[in-house]
């Protein structure tokens, strides 16, 4: 019975601390135009006029931090700060359906930045931050987590991202439009994102990078972020990198759509449109990615190295210049850094149409293989994917199917490529192994002129439809359908619809 109202009582406690900290909570109002730093900001009509008022608020957990709709700002937002489980801190708008724009001029490195801060919320905001020329490390947003341990529950939701001109090299700094910083090696204490989630944003006409994590890589420090979520965003128009996960387990990826990569960066710089890197057990699903033009790699996907058990399924993929996706593995750095090669990744049930269209050379030769396998990669299983070509626009167009080659001087080893299923309308070469060994071929179906390296390949006689790939009886053809169902391809000036290409109902 004591028991019984103990439990009782630390359950009300609960309830009652609950209730206390929700009728505390305050909304703080800001109003570009018509607001004035000596209100008191708590209500609309008395509303600040400047973001750096937020520095000398004390902003509790379930505080809301809310622009006008509308308005333009033109200063940093800087915060720091944390609510609780179930009373987040939220950075918003207020007043109408036009989100609020910050408005930069390249003179902040980021115009929004949120650092050392958790069980918060960013949402329904315009960011651009552009100036005349491009800046290394310039940025739209940034969320970043120094010597702080765990970061728990971060928001980012419905942001409008534009216009931010950042670097386009790398290593110098880079830019784009969301930036999400967790442990450097110079940091004391090990940090990480918990429950990390990205969504419903749009970028545009942004460089380098769309929406890029940098933290600790390095296997012997390795400190993974976990339970973060990248979904349902539309990223347009930058010429680089378009979602980036480093040092993360678990990572889920989908529902995005990433297109039209302008052809601007240096040849210094290789880029893909999705990819993990020092990442375990990523999942990279219902995820559209097309038209990327970067003079190296130019690929849709990509498994990086430094990554294990890492899943692409349900993708649709075209018009890449580079190819369909990249897998690479290293083993050129010490153990306690890198783990040794890429192993066990899984591509399944995904779509590749027309990719591979790279009509130049790179370091002496036309590549631009669909499928590139690179360095020590182990147990990459291929398998039950759908492959349509259309004729290439240049003949010296590479498009080879799938094609091995040489990083720090090793190749993959066992890699299984079966059960895929390849529309080419001109011959085509299926495989070039070069130097990697022990790997496996089987039940690969395909129509058109193919060079047939091995065994494993069998010319389907019949026309590319259902018949051929689909089976009742597996249920994930049935997610890759109900996921491209409304999706169409350009093809020669028309859209196609995916459905009629890939043959279903025909």
């Amino acid at each position: 019975m004591k028991k019984r109202l103990s439990l009782f009582a630390v359950s009300l406690m609960l309830i009652l601390g609950s209730c206390t900290l929700q009728s505390k909570t305050s909304n703080y109002y800001f109003d570009a135009e018509n607001g004035n730093d000596i209100n008191s900001g708590t209500s609309p009509e008395n509303a600040f006029k400047s973001l750096n008022k937020i520095q000398d608020l004390t902003v509790r957990a379930g505080d809301s931090i809310l622009l006008k709709s509308g308005d333009v700002f033109i200063e940093k937002l800087f915060f720091t700060g944390k609510g609780e489980m179930g009373f987040p801190v939220v950075i918003g708008k207020y007043g109408g359906v036009a989100r609020p724009h910050i408005k930069g001029n390249a003179t902040q490195n980021e115009m929004v930045h949120i650092y050392n801060s958790q069980n918060i919320i960013i949402r329904d905001l315009e960011i651009s931050n552009s100036g005349n020329e491009s800046v290394f490390g310039l940025r739209g947003l940034k969320v970043e987590v120094k010597n702080y341990g765990d970061a728990h529950h971060t928001t980012i939701d419905n942001l409008f991202i534009h216009d931010v001109n950042g670097g386009l090299e790398i290593n110098k700094g880079g830019g784009g439009a969301i930036y999400l910083q967790n442990s450097r090696d110079e940091d004391t204490i090990p940090s990480r994102f918990i429950n990390l989630l990205v969504e419903n944003c749009i970028i545009n006409d942004c460089q380098r990078d769309g929406i890029r994590m940098g933290g600790q890589w390095i296997r012997s420090k390795w400190y993974p972020n976990k339970g973060v979520i990248i979904r349902n965003n539309v990223i347009d128009g930058i010429p680089g990198d378009g979602i980036v996960v480093v040092g993360c387990d678990s990572a889920l990826v989908e529902y995005n759509t990433v297109r039209n990569f302008p052809e601007t960066l240096p040849p210094s710089e290789a880029c893909d449109g999705i990819w993990p890197w020092s990442s375990d057990n990523t999942i990279v699903q219902f995820n559209v990615v097309s038209d990327h033009h970067s003079i190296v790699d130019g690929y849709a996907y990509d498994s990086d190295w430094n990554c294990r058990n890492s899943i692409f399924q349900y993708n649709l993929s075209y018009n890449n210049i580079g190819g369909f996706i990249l897998v690479i593995g290293t083993n050129g750095w010490p153990e306690s850094w890198c783990v040794n090669g890429n192993s066990d990744t899984q591509i399944r049930y995904n779509i590749s149409i027309n990719d591979g269209l790279r009509n130049y050379q790179t370091e002496g030769k036309f590549f631009s293989p669909v499928v590139h396998l690179t360095g020590l990669t182990k147990n990459t299983n291929i398998d039950k994917n759908i492959f349509y070509f259309y004729p290439k626009p240049d003949p010296k167009i590479d498009r080879t199917v799938l094609h091995f080659s040489n990083h720090d001087a090793k190749y993959g080893e066992g890699d299984i490529f079966r059960n895929n299923f390849i529309y080419a309308s001109e011959p085509t070469i299926l495989a070039k192994e070069e130097g990697s060994v022990n790997n496996h071929y089987s039940a690969n179906l395909f129509i058109g002129p193919l060079n047939i390296p091995s065994t494993g390949f069998s010319q389907y006689d019949g026309k590319f439809n259902q018949m051929m790939w689909y089976d009742t009886n597996d249920k994930n053809w049935d997610r890759l359908i109900e996921f491209v169902k409304d999706k169409t391809v350009p093809v020669n000036g028309k859209d196609i619809p995916v459905m009629e290409i890939i043959g279903f109902n025909q």
